[in-house]
């Protein structure tokens, strides 16, 4: 009875974690956004995009990059630089 309530005590706790975050390297960002490493580094520099630095590489959130948030650092009269499929 012991390790039933242990088993359910564990069941509990991780069915309160959160599911792992998925990361994106600065090629996948690049690919993402369409620009170029100096655009990417500018918009880490001054904050605008969020990321971690592991070792020499930097991440950056995928959950964080919704349509609505790509639109609002693009300009939506050039359509080179639209991140959608249209």
């Amino acid at each position: 009875m012991k390790r039933i309530d242990q088993l359910e005590a564990l069941i509990q706790v991780i069915g309160n974690t959160q599911p792992e975050e998925i990361l994106l390297d600065s090629y996948q960002m690049r690919e993402l956004l369409n620009c170029s490493d100096s655009t990417l580094r500018r918009l880490r520099a001054n904050g605008t995009i969020p990321c971690n630095k592991i070792g020499n590489k930097y991440y950056y959130p995928k959950n964080f990059f919704t349509q609505e948030f790509l639109n609002t650092i693009i300009k939506l009269d050039d359509p080179s630089k639209r991140f959608d499929d249209k």
